[in-house]
Order: structure tokens, then C-alpha cells, then sequence
């Protein structure tokens, strides 16, 4: 079970050793609802590691932050680690919070997914046909503009049609902006 797999930091030791707050262990209902904001995966759009998850306190516990689930992110130990070195901005964490939050008012994980599929894989789909089935499994993408179709070849002796699915400007926009945790540019 991957719930298994979660640090809260209240089995590990303080990032900065000088700060020894004590730490409350965070409930397992907010656990859950973090990792499941996050699709059990890394939140960092670019990784979306699943093995092994860590969840971040926004606010650290040090500066009273709590163990409420929006001051929580799950992020893998290597993005976990890059925010504390300072190679991850604080501002790029609370806008891929942000961006969570707000794809998971509009979209299913599913959606979510066929999102990151269209935008990390736009070159190598180029020979990617769909049947009408297919198309449909992008609708949500499609009516938010993020996606399009069009119809690619027909067969109409047999009466089947193929179409592609791309990732439009304003989709692409979106995408970019997420991953690189810049919101302003949405």
C-alpha cells in the first residue's frame, strides 16, 4: 500500500537541526487528502514520482505551521530535498499547491494525467490515432480548450474515422506555466 510509503516528518529528523519544534504526527484522513490531491504522486509536475513520498509543511512547523491539508504537499524525497537546498522556490511549491487545488476542483486524476501525457509526449504522438472512444477520454481537456481534435483519416467502406488529439497553445501555456510553478503567466 503506498499510504505505507509516506513520511510526515515526524518520524525523521528536522531539516535544520537547530530547530527542535515538536512535531505532532499529522492524521491519516489529512494524509489521504494530500496524496490524493496529488494523485499519490510527486506534486512537482516535471517528476511525479510515485514510490516514495514525503509531505511538506508550506508553513514550516517551526513557523507554526500546521498539519492542516493546505499547508501540506506531497513531494518525493529528491524534490523534497531540492526545495531545501533552495534549488525548488517556496513560491513554485505554493503554486503547484495552487494548481492542484484548482485542477482537482475542475478535472479528475484521469484528465489530469491525459494532460501530462499530451504535453511530455507532443512529439511522439504525432502517429497517435484515436477512434471517436478515444476522443472522448479528452472531452474535459477539449471544452477547456487545452486540448484539440480533428478528424485524420476515414475509412468509409468499413465506416471507421480516426482522429488526433493535440495539446493547444493555451493548453501547452498552461502546462509550462505549471511545471515551472509560475501562475502569473496563466
Amino acid at each position: 500500500m503506498i499510504e505505507n510509503n509516506v513520511n510526515d516528518a515526524t518520524e525523521k529528523s528536522n531539516h535544520d537541526k537547530a530547530t527542535t519544534t515538536k512535531r505532532s504526527k499529522i492524521p491519516e484522513s489529512v494524509k489521504r487528502e494530500v496524496l490524493m490531491e496529488a494523485g499519490y504522486r510527486c506534486a512537482v509536475p516535471t517528476c511525479r514520482t510515485i514510490l516514495t513520498i514525503d509531505l511538506h509543511h508550506m508553513i514550516p512547523v517551526s513557523k507554526k505551521g500546521g498539519n492542516e491539508a493546505y499547508n501540506l504537499i506531497a513531494l518525493c524525497p529528491n524534490c523534497h530535498a531540492l526545495f531545501h537546498k533552495g534549488i525548488i522556490t517556496e513560491e513554485a511549491i505554493r503554486n503547484w499547491k495552487g494548481m492542484l487545488t484548482a485542477l482537482n476542483h475542475a478535472f479528475d486524476l484521469e484528465t489530469i494525467d491525459l494532460l501530462l501525457f499530451l504535453s511530455k509526449n507532443e512529439q511522439q504522438i504525432k502517429d497517435l490515432y484515436l477512434s471517436g472512444d478515444g476522443v472522448l477520454k479528452f472531452t474535459r481537456l477539449i471544452s477547456a480548450e487545452l486540448a484539440g481534435f480533428y478528424s485524420a483519416e476515414a475509412d468509409f467502406m468499413r465506416n471507421i474515422f480516426w482522429y488526433k488529439v493535440y495539446l493547444t497553445d493555451k493548453g501547452r501555456i498552461f502546462v509550462e506555466s505549471w511545471s515551472k510553478g509560475e501562475i502569473s503567466a496563466i
